[in-house]
């Protein structure tokens, strides 16, 4: 990272997006340092947005269904400090409370056995493909038919356009809730960003702004 800041010191600069020149589908973004991702897949957009999301605004990653490098499942899990997930510790002093919609329920019920069935699935084609070295293209196949059918399942829910606390969010199954069913920290659906998400977001930018 020192060779990339002293590379972006030649011109003023804010944010660090570095764009990879390959087909493989991934990216990454940290908080307050830089974000990556590759600019061959048909994701690509998506990735640099919800990695820009990481790294601009301090975003946690909503999804739990994927193979990822963290050690997950502790019996115990503090309240994340990201805005876009919580332990559901106190729901008086939830942090997202103010963006609440009136009558949703804590916990926030959501078709998350057929989610998670539906997912694990996906993630076994997803991990088969890589172990076939096969090209790019069924990668960019399968998401898009992973799309499709997340978009109509997470968008028809009785709960599916309120803000609340759905079970399942940064790596954990249980424990950690995310703020809407659907969010681009959540799938790679066409959502956009949850209203949380824009809050933080937001004050970020008023936080540059001034």
């Amino acid at each position: 990272m020192f060779a990339v800041g002293s590379a972006g010191a030649v011109a003023p600069y804010e944010f660090i997006e570095i764009l990879v020149n390959d087909k493989t589908y991934g990216g990454g973004g940290i908080f307050n340092d830089q974000a990556t991702a590759s600019v061959d897949s048909a994701f690509s957009e998506y990735v640099f947005v919800h990695e820009f999301g990481h790294h601009f605004a301090g975003l946690a990653d909503e999804y739990y269904t994927s193979d990822v490098a963290y050690e997950t499942g502790a019996k115990e899990l503090p309240e994340p400090w990201e805005p876009n997930a919580t332990a559901l510790k106190d729901p008086a002093a939830l942090k997202l409370r103010h963006l609440l919609t009136p009558g949703t329920p804590l916990p926030t019920p959501w078709e998350k056995e057929v989610f998670e069935r539906q997912s694990r699935a996906t993630q076994e084609q997803r991990r088969a493909i890589r172990a076939r070295n096969a090209p790019e293209s069924e990668m960019d196949a399968l998401f898009e038919a992973q799309r499709d059918r997340e978009e109509k399942l997470l968008g028809g829910m009785k709960y599916s356009k309120t803000v609340g606390a759905f079970e399942g969010a940064s790596y954990e199954a249980k424990g950690l809730y995310r703020p809407e069913a659907d969010c681009i920290m959540f799938t790679r659906d066409r959502v956009g960003f949850c209203r949380v998400c824009q809050r933080a977001i937001s004050r970020i930018i008023d936080l540059y702004a001034r």
